[in-house]
C-alpha cells in the first residue's frame, strides 16, 4: 500500500529534478553569452569614455537592472500573497504570520535540515576527503596560479604603466 505512494513520490522527484536540469542547461548558454555581451560592451565604453566612466556606466546598468529585476520580484510575491491570503480576524494567526516573517526557516524545517546533516556528514565527508585527494595536485596548482597572478607588479612599474598594444 505504501510502497505506491513512494514510487510516485520518487517519479514526482525525478520528474521536478530532470525539469530543473533541462532549465540549468537551457540557461548556461544564455548566461555565457550574457557574460560576453557584458565583456564586449566594457571593451566599447573603455574605448568611448575612458576607463573609470565605462566602469562607472556599466556599474550604473547593472544597479538598474538589479533594482528592476527587484521591483518585479518584489510585485509577483505581493500578488500572490494577496491572492492566497485570507481575511480572517484571529489573533493567533497574525502572531503565527508574524513569527514566521521573522524567521527564515521553521523550527520544524531547522530541526530536519539538522537531522539530514548529522545523518549525511559522517557518509560524505570520505568522498569528499577522498576527492580532495584525488584532486590534490590540481588543487595545488589552480592555488599557486591564484598566487602568482594575485602578486603585485612592483618589480616591473615600467610594464604597468605600459598600453596594451595588440599581438602582432
Amino acid at each position: 500500500m505504501l510502497q505506491s505512494l513512494f514510487k510516485r513520490a520518487e517519479a514526482t522527484m525525478d520528474s521536478a529534478i530532470a525539469s530543473v536540469a533541462a532549465r540549468v542547461l537551457v540557461a548556461i548558454p544564455f548566461l555565457v553569452a550574457i557574460g560576453f555581451g557584458t565583456a564586449a560592451l566594457a571593451i566599447y565604453a573603455y574605448d568611448r569614455l575612458g576607463i573609470v566612466t565605462g566602469n562607472l556606466l556599466l556599474a550604473g546598468i547593472f544597479l538598474l537592472a538589479g533594482l528592476i529585476v527587484a521591483a518585479c520580484v518584489a510585485v509577483k510575491q505581493r500578488s500572490e500573497g494577496d491572492t492566497s491570503a485570507e481575511d480572517t480576524d484571529d489573533p493567533r494567526t497574525a502572531e503565527n504570520e508574524e513569527a514566521a516573517k521573522g524567521s527564515l526557516l521553521e523550527p520544524m524545517d531547522r530541526d530536519v535540515l539538522a537531522a539530514v546533516a548529522s545523518a549525511v556528514g559522517p557518509v560524505a565527508l570520505p568522498f569528499v576527503l577522498r576527492s580532495v585527494m584525488r584532486n590534490l595536485p590540481l588543487i595545488a596548482a589552480v592555488a599557486a596560479a591564484g598566487l602568482v597572478l594575485s602578486r603585485n607588479g612592483a618589480e616591473r612599474p615600467d610594464e604597468a604603466e605600459a598600453p596594451m598594444q595588440p599581438a602582432e
